[in-house]
């Protein structure tokens, strides 16, 4: 892969041309925001495996932040707050949420910069809903290119890769600027999202730039680093019957699976590196590279199988931490190649991109500048804690606020009833194994941390646009203990508020035939994780093992104890009586429904004896059911 070497010797030979940051000429922007990056997946970071050798060029002679986060670790809410410099409480935009006000976009750093003189271009994943009639304010050229497919048909019949096409484009917009004009340039890749339509390991998942066919074929992987079954089985329910255990078993609950996708996705990262050194020879062709300002960032983090989870959503640090590489030609020797400690936050790149350019500051900002820091002041006041959260109104990602602070972290997760805590001490417990919430000898820092985060969340409250609390399922809590009984004719009725105990599910080898069966009608609104028939108390077992079988994510055995799983897909009607049947023969276990095969599979676990339960379980009230059950039954034998 050619390294645009010529880029960066000719921006720091213009050192010497002027003064650093003296605004005597604006400088240009080049932005480029990657997709599900976490901060450790960059060769510069100290990944021994990830090749990245342009952005770690860029930031060999720029500004590395080692405490970059996201305030909102997902894409809709954290490109709405880079656009406008807003938490997401503030912008109140999210998936499933009206398009960003007129008033926010009007002062996105886009539209800020077109006003003051810049031409303006976006190439790639937009990702956030803004307003048709406000696009044109924001942009000069714009062209929104998404995955889904990955690989996109051309006039002469070829496939390119999507992000490749962003890099075309780049490279025309920089071929037709204007001499005497600044402009600004986002790039935003898909990279490295997986094609989550796609469940195929490797280049379905994840489909990479045929520019890197063949790198990372050789050699082992890195296994994640918190792996231990019981760091996933110490998590509550909530998160443990999340959306990050569901993308688990899409990405990584296999050995096989998590080698093909995880060098998968390293090449992913591979191609976009080396589109980004396409685009700064470009920069270099153009005259342009001696006075334009590059930033490198992520919109969210990402678990690779870390905790048992994948995708991003909750607090932990895979999911908020970010890279952030700031390169500015112009800096001096002595300012280059740095890795700075101060916390750095997604809605501070507005601001830091306008202040470099010379234009006013909306107030309305809540970022701040990280101008001083790139100038590299001594000793500049900046903040000691920030305020994250994640209000997507989602039955499977719980929503949560919280403060994140140099050495604690608080969130509560706020649709648990109670409320749910997390508090960590990131000093005693870097980790975050250990949830000292409960513990007295940090009451103080517990009660200091409530009141921030209440704070904070009045501070940024959207008066138009408040926050939608639906309480999670597992609020039902007072109804869903309550055993429910059949009618006169043999039908029980779940409404999310009770469970039936079918009996007790014998110890099963992996030599035993057993089957399950019933019939279900599942009701509009049922939840997607809802239990039909399962079971997952485990009596004097470590680990947590079940079976269930859920309408919409379909039949899954878990073995705690051995950190492994079999996940069986299956699809439920809604209003339609169904039967389903469930058959293990040995190893091999079969779903069919209405008598139609639907999965079939390998258990490479036995299973503990334990309680089996129709439309929910007593100890996980969120997974209750909205359906009717008839004739169910479970038995030895085939």
């Amino acid at each position: 892969m050619k390294i645009h070497r010529t880029f960066l010797l000719a921006a720091w030979a213009a050192f010497a041309l002027g003064p650093f940051l003296s605004g005597e000429t604006r400088p240009n922007l080049l932005f480029i925001l990657v997709d599900d990056q976490r901060n450790d997946e960059l060769g510069c970071a100290g990944d021994p495996y990830i090749q990245t050798p342009h952005i770690d060029r860029l930031a060999s002679g720029g500004v590395r932040f080692r405490n970059m986060f996201v305030t909102t670790s997902i894409c809709a809410a954290s490109r709405a707050s880079i656009f406008t410099g807003l938490t997401e409480r503030s912008h109140g935009y999210t998936f499933g949420k009206p398009a960003v006000s007129a008033a926010n976009s009007a002062t996105s750093y886009p539209a800020v910069l077109k006003k003051a003189g810049y031409r303006t271009g976006f190439f790639g994943k937009y990702g956030v809903g803004i307003q048709q009639d406000q696009q044109s304010p924001m942009f000069d050229e714009m062209q929104n290119l998404h995955r889904s497919p990955y690989f996109k048909k051309q006039k002469d019949g070829t496939l390119r890769h999507v992000d490749e096409l962003v890099g075309d484009k780049a490279v025309e917009f920089l071929q037709t600027q204007p001499s005497g004009q600044p402009f600004c340039l986002s790039l935003s890749f898909n990279i490295a999202h997986a094609e989550d339509g796609d469940k195929r390991p490797g280049i379905g998942h994840y489909p990479w730039p045929k520019a890197v066919d063949g790198m990372y074929a050789e050699g082992e992987v890195p296994l994640p680093r918190l792996r231990d079954p019981a760091i996933f089985d110490a998590h509550p329910d909530f998160l443990r019957n999340s959306m990050n255990r569901d993308r688990y078993f899409w990405r990584w609950d296999t050995p096989e699976k998590y080698d093909a996708n995880l060098r998968a996705r390293f090449r992913m990262l591979a191609g976009m590196d080396g589109i980004v050194g396409r685009v700064l020879g470009a920069l270099d062709a153009g005259g342009f590279a001696e006075n334009t300002v590059v930033f490198y960032t992520a919109d969210n983090g990402y678990y690779r199988a870390e905790r048992g989870f994948a995708g991003k959503w909750s607090h932990f640090e895979q999911s908020l931490r970010v890279p952030l590489v700031i390169f500015d030609p112009r800096a001096p020797k002595e300012m280059r190649g740095r890795v700075v400690d101060p916390i750095a936050l997604n809605i501070d790149l507005p601001a830091t991109m306008l202040d470099l350019a010379g234009v006013d500051i909306p107030e309305k900002y809540q970022g701040r500048s990280l101008k001083p820091i790139l100038v590299g002041e001594s000793s500049p006041q900046w903040r000691e804690d920030f305020f994250c959260e994640h209000l997507m109104n989602h039955g499977a990602i719980p929503m949560w606020e919280g403060v994140r602070g140099t050495r604690y972290k608080y969130a509560k997760y706020i649709a648990q009833d109670p409320p749910y805590e997390f508090l960590h001490d990131l000093e005693a417990d870097p980790d975050e194994l250990k949830n000292f919430a409960g513990d007295s000898a940090y009451a103080a820092i517990l009660g200091e941390l409530r009141e921030k985060t209440d704070a904070y969340a009045k501070e940024y409250s959207n008066p138009e646009r408040p926050v939608t609390l639906t309480k999670s399922k597992s609020a039902a809590k007072s109804k869903a203990i309550l055993e429910s009984k059949p009618d006169s004719q043999g039908v029980y009725h779940f409404e999310r508020d009770g469970f039936a105990l079918l009996g007790i599910t014998p110890s099963l080898g992996l030599e035993d035939n057993y089957t399950w069966e019933f019939e279900a009608k599942v009701m509009p609104g049922n939840p997607a994780g809802a239990v039909l028939l399962g079971n997952r108390e485990t009596p004097g077992v470590a680990g947590l093992n079940f079976m269930k079988a859920t309408a919409s994510r379909g039949v899954q055995f878990f073995g705690g104890t051995q950190g492994k799983s079999l996940r069986l897909p299956m699809s439920l009607p809604t209003g339609k009586w169904v039967k389903v049947h469930i058959r293990k023969t040995g190893k091999q276990v079969e779903v069919s429904v209405n008598g139609k095969p639907q999965a079939s599979g390998q258990l490479a676990f036995p299973l503990p004896a334990m309680p089996c339960y129709l439309g929910g379980d007593p100890k996980s009230p969120q997974e209750s059911a909205s359906c009717e059950i008839r004739n169910a039954k479970a038995s030895s034998g085939g």
